[in-house]
């Protein structure tokens, strides 16, 4: 059909006056477009066979590539005849080509599938060769920018007119964000089969608990209701004979290396024997642990201080009228008793309800008496520091300024997360405590709000970061112990309209020693939160390993010693690998740290490590533009440049 053709078609009577319209702009349309081709040089006139793309003569690849097309995935099609490759626009894109800059070929595909997938891509494919049927497999590509992407395909096989195969069709397309995303539901999974949601349960029967579990059960039981601690101290009331122990008493009768002294199998021997005597005096129910050598602390819930009181009496009693033995001679003990009454809810860390009860029995050996029980509840520890009471010192602003380092993906070699950090903003000033994993050096009112500060601001900037990113956030090792700061995060999260997901909040392992129990429903209260979790400098040993448990880890970050002395250093070597290995069997990711060079960079991706972050991957940089005074009013807040992930350095 030539132009003459077209134009008389259009002109052709018996239409409507909408059809004629339509077909005066249509050859309005193809007089220009004939005009613009003849000035170009181009002959537009040419027969063009409209062919069914369903028929039985269309090839059968053409077919299969066509679908491709439409379904917008990449194709890729070898035949056997010539040994010849091509692959579509959209498919060079996948590879990281433009299309059209590179000359497919079997060798290049072979280079550009990730080393540890060739094998499995190649089976697949000679499977569905043998077979000659349809094949589906996933594989990663390393593009020549070194960024790893995974895709999936499916493989299948193209018969001639004799239904011989003669060659192989392949549509495929990236599915990195889906393949993440399963990972991550992976990992979660199994992290929730890993972590406890509380403290290992406990026997009333059972051996006493030791002091830290001690402090944990005293936590819980001042979130579920006022009681009363007992702590109840023994000593010989003569020294104790040659070859039994240390020898010796101070004025008060009191033999001086117990309850002080630990260790050896009499003193354990011994202290069993009058912890069965503390059992016997006081309810099943109540908690019982050894806080000390010499020493026994029991839990009383709901109960009054009359009631302890009693009970207190009988314990001194039933452990000053009978003999012990330790070693081969027996003894006499002599026993006190303090007392202290907990509030419940909001009342005192449990660490300083627990040395106010220890105060109470050294003040009842100074006294001569068997009790004391001071009429105030546990309230008054941080007053004996001099700090209760005092006004919180807000940290001044404009000495403080945020700034982000990138971290690397080494799964995927790009860029996909940020640490906001807080640094200094004039060295020349005096140093102010810095939030963070090693900002715990002052006081807690000072420190607390500026967690808060950091929060603020944090927040603040991943709202006008991309919506796609993920934020690394480092609190300081008093952050645990602000009971309001997980509402201060939750009314930000909801002011500044940002996916808690987005985040993750780091704490060193120094802020669980303090007071674990409250440190394990911070961590928790984070997770409800829907924010991520990272325990920062993880140093691996069994208490450390024992944290990963009871904690709801998502991330480790390893001390940067280890991955400083990386290359020359095997028990270095040995220790990540073991730290990778642990955590990798309880859905817990890793980071490394102070990673400077390409040989430890690639060390940390053959180990397993999932995230690097160092001078190497890109070193801090400070957050352009004035930090803005928090607003009460809600709205979008603009986006910064400077946040957005960028591509890793090759």
């Amino acid at each position: 059909m030539n132009l003459d053709e077209v134009l008389a078609l259009a002109g052709a009577g018996g239409l409507s006056e909408l059809e004629r319209a339509r077909a005066r702009r249509a050859t309005r349309r193809i007089q220009q477009e004939y005009q613009r081709a003849e000035s170009a040089g181009v002959d537009p006139i040419s027969d063009v066979d409209v062919r069914d793309p369903l028929a039985d003569d269309v090839d059968e690849a053409a077919r299969i590539i066509r679908a491709a097309q439409l379904a917008k995935l990449g194709s890729l099609w070898w035949n056997r005849k010539d040994g010849g490759l091509r692959w579509s626009d959209e498919m060079s894109l996948v590879f990281g080509y433009p299309p059209g800059t590179v000359r497919p070929s079997v060798e290049l595909l072979s280079r550009l599938i990730h080393p540890d997938d060739v094998a499995e891509v190649r089976r697949t494919v000679e499977s569905a060769w043998q077979a000659e049927t349809v094949r589906e497999t996933s594989f990663r590509v390393v593009r020549p920018d070194k960024i790893v992407r995974y895709v999936s395909a499916l493989v299948e096989i193209v018969v001639d007119a004799r239904n011989r195969p003669c060659g192989i069709v392949a549509t495929g397309q990236d599915v990195t964000e889906a393949e993440l995303d399963r990972q991550e539901r992976a990992r979660l999974a199994r992290r929730r089969e890993t972590v406890r949601t509380e403290l290992a349960g406990r026997d009333p029967g059972a051996d006493p608990l030791s002091r830290p579990r001690f402090i944990n059960e005293i936590n819980a039981a001042q979130r579920a209701g006022p009681g009363v601690l007992l702590v109840v101290a023994v000593a010989p009331v003569v020294p104790i004979p040659s070859g039994a122990g240390p020898r010796g008493t101070d004025p008060t009768g009191v033999h001086p290396g117990h309850p002080d002294v630990a260790g050896g199998d009499d003193h354990d021997r011994l202290d069993v024997a009058v912890g069965a005597v503390v059992r016997r005096a006081v309810r099943r129910a109540d908690v019982y642990g050894r806080t000390a050598p010499g020493e026994f602390g029991v839990l009383m819930h709901r109960t009054t201080l009359g009631a302890a009181r009693a009970v207190a009496e009988a314990v001194v009693a039933g452990i000053r009228n009978q003999s012990f033995l330790l070693g081969r001679s027996r003894l006499r003990l002599n026993a006190w008793a303090g007392l202290i009454r907990y509030p419940g809810r909001h009342g005192s860390r449990a660490l300083d309800v627990l040395l106010d009860a220890e105060a109470a029995w050294r003040l009842a050996r100074v006294a001569g008496v068997d009790c004391v029980a001071p009429e105030q509840a546990a309230d008054g520890s941080d007053q004996r520091r001099g700090t209760r009471g005092s006004t919180p010192v807000t940290p001044p602003a404009h000495r403080f300024t945020l700034h982000t380092q990138p971290i690397l993906d080494l799964r995927l070699n790009q860029i996909t997360r940020q640490e906001i950090l807080l640094r200094l903003a004039d060295e020349g000033v005096d140093p102010y405590p810095v939030a963070g994993p090693h900002g715990a050096a002052g006081p807690a009112g000072e420190v607390v709000p500026l967690d808060r500060w950091v929060v603020d601001h944090a927040l603040e900037l991943v709202a006008r970061g991309a919506g796609t990113s993920h934020y690394q956030v480092s609190l300081s090792d008093r952050s645990p112990g602000d009971p309001e700061l997980l509402e201060h995060l939750q009314q930000r999260l909801r002011r500044y309209d940002v996916d808690p997901g987005q985040l993750t909040f780091a704490i060193s392992e120094a802020a669980l020693t303090g007071d674990p129990t409250r440190a394990v429903d911070f961590t928790h209260g984070l997770r409800q939160l829907g924010c991520q979790l990272a325990l920062d400098d993880f140093d691996p040993g069994h208490a450390a390993a024992d944290s990963l448990t009871c904690l709801p880890v998502d991330l480790v970050r390893i001390d940067g010693e280890l991955t400083s002395g990386l290359r020359t250093s095997r028990p270095h070597q040995r220790a990540v690998r073991s730290v990778v290995e642990t955590c990798r069997e309880l859905g817990i990711r890793t980071a490394a740290q102070h990673v400077r060079d390409h040989a430890t960079r690639d060390l940390l991706r053959e180990y397993g490590v999932d995230f690097a972050q160092g001078y190497l991957v890109g070193r801090p940089k400070a957050v352009t533009g004035p930090h803005r005074t928090l607003s009460t009013a809600g709205g979008s807040v603009p986006s910064d440049p400077a946040l957005r992930p960028s591509a890793a350095p090759g």
